[in-house]
């Protein structure tokens, strides 16, 4: 396999907030307890959420070129998999849009405003609080980076309808708990963000390797969890279905697999979802086995 050299990458680290919600606040696990139980003893060995049976739950993986623009494709993907399976409905809403809006949040936090990627945290607020124009009106254009969106955009954009977003774990976990959670929103049919630090020998094959003692860090990503798969390059080898923004040029048509060591030794961080109440439809998603835990 060749060296894979992605253009962009985007993930920044979130700050610490004690403000962020996780599956434990009321809020969220009064909604999620609605949802018909999932034990630990349920959970398959292989999850994939990207389709079921001829149903295909997201289009095909798109490229974020040179734009850090990582956390907007992310964000935007769990989505699309909302909307499509839940829903039924179509979803094509502008990354570049998302990106620029969440980049003018951070500027008036002080920080660069230079295409200098994104926390995933932001992004989702965001998306919450601005919402954003379908695609076909705000197109993904590297040109039109520089390009302040007009009054009839803003108009346009919308959110979807009472947006929540939490962590799945606190603060402080440790990587087995944080992988422990990870599984069970999967197994759940929950998608689930983070941001992963991407290793110098990254190739263009999908199996992603470990090799914490040898690789040098190349950037930050931020991508989708969408399944994963126990001992799947041997035994205790357990690995994470990932969907990226680098297009169908990489990996399985844009998908790959990343060892859940990553997870373990804190490689892979920020790990959140996102939900709509009128996306909670028990005969297609169910309650992770942890938030059955905390109740």
């Amino acid at each position: 396999m060749a060296k894979f050299v992605p253009r962009g990458l985007g993930w920044q680290p979130d700050l610490p907030d004690g403000r962020d919600f996780t599956f434990r606040h009321p809020e969220v696990q009064r909604l999620l307890l609605d949802l018909p139980e999932m034990l630990d003893s349920e959970q398959p060995d292989l999850v994939d959420l990207r389709c079921d049976c001829d149903t295909e739950y997201f289009t095909a993986v798109d490229d974020q070129r040179t734009l850090n623009a990582s956390s907007a494709f992310a964000v935007l993907s769990a989505v699309e998999y909302f909307e499509r399976r839940v829903a039924g409905r179509t979803y094509d809403g502008s990354r570049l849009f998302l990106y620029q809006a969440t980049r003018h949040r951070i500027a008036k936090a002080g920080r660069d405003i230079a295409d200098s990627g994104a926390d995933l945290r932001t992004t989702l607020k965001v998306l919450a609080q601005v919402g954003v124009p379908p695609e076909e009106y705000w197109p993904y254009s590297i040109e039109a980076f520089r390009s302040e969106p007009s009054s009839f955009l803003l108009s346009l954009a919308t959110a979807p309808k009472a947006l929540r977003y939490f962590r799945i774990v606190d603060d402080g976990c440790s990587g087995q708990e944080t992988w422990r959670a990870l599984k069970s929103f999967l197994a759940a049919g929950f998608p689930v963000l983070f941001g992963f630090s991407v290793p110098s020998s990254l190739a263009d094959g999908p199996d992603i390797l470990f090799r914490k003692a040898h690789d040098a860090p190349r950037g930050g990503q931020s991508v989708v969890a969408v399944g994963y798969q126990l001992n799947r390059v041997g035994a205790d080898q357990d690995a994470i279905l990932i969907r990226s923004s680098w297009g169908k040029q990489w990996g399985d048509n844009g998908y790959g697999w990343l060892p859940a060591s990553f997870v373990c030794n804190y490689l892979a961080r920020d790990f959140w979802c996102l939900f709509s109440e009128e996306w909670l439809d028990a005969t297609e998603l169910s309650r992770p086995s942890v938030v059955a835990a905390a109740d």
